[in-house]
């Protein structure tokens, strides 16, 4: 790859990690002041009770129950993002699709729900794991959804499906429901063409009958990617 075109890569990935982590810490903020909230209630009603036996119990089971519903929220929100920060620390590694994707699905589900589109999956069982780049595999997956939800009107979906083909897995992504027309291609799609042979895996985009288009990513099987690795 040019250096140009490397600098471009680099950048874009920036912009798009930098974009997820923006839309957790709302999310995460959010998690956090209905806390405070919640807090601060249970306070204001201990403040009232004027005697030994709380006037107020279930409402305080009521609230401390949304609470610890809100921190096990939280709890898995930093989970995610722990596996997802992690995927970056080796440009190579064996690992697993269906891990990869939920990680992104997760991060991506705000902005879907932002712009009133449905973001599903469904995983073959037994998935072959596969050695690539993980961080990079991601990033070509957002490179695809992300101009999908701008252009998706509401109430559209987005399902992704994953399959294991003769050690190879393919991963799916239906797009089903109106689009706007584009008059140019956004950068994320202008970088796919630059990923795409870095991961070593094939891109087809497909429509069907009733206009629903379908993009199809094929990822190389084990054997075959580490013997085509210099």
């Amino acid at each position: 790859m040019k250096s140009q075109n490397k600098d471009r890569l680099r950048e874009l990935q920036l912009a798009y990690i930098g974009r997820l982590m923006a839309g957790l810490s709302h999310e995460f903020k959010n998690h956090l002041a209905i806390i405070r909230e919640l807090s601060g209630l249970i306070e204001d009603l201990l403040v009232l009770e004027e005697t030994e036996e709380p006037k107020n119990r279930e409402r305080y089971k009521k609230i401390i129950s949304g609470i610890d519903e809100r921190v096990t929220l939280a709890a898995e929100m930093c989970r995610f993002l722990s596996r997802f920060s992690h995927r970056m620390d080796k440009p190579l590694a064996t690992f697993s699709v269906t891990d990869v994707l939920q990680e992104e699905m997760y991060l991506l589900h705000r902005f879907a729900r932002q712009k009133q589109v449905e973001l599903v999956s469904s995983f073959d069982n037994d998935l072959p794991v596969i050695f690539n780049n993980p961080s990079l595999l991601q990033f070509a997956v957002f490179c695809i959804v992300w101009p999908a939800l701008e252009l998706l009107e509401m109430n559209s979906s987005i399902l992704i499906t994953v399959h294991g083909q003769g050690g190879k897995v393919q991963i799916v992504l239906h797009l089903q429901g109106t689009m706007k027309n584009a008059e140019n291609a956004t950068p994320w799609q202008e970088m796919l063409p630059e990923i795409i042979p870095i991961l070593g895996a094939e891109l087809s985009r497909l429509t069907d009958q009733e206009g629903n288009r379908k993009v199809v990513l094929t990822l190389p099987a084990i054997e075959e990617r580490q013997h085509n690795i210099p």
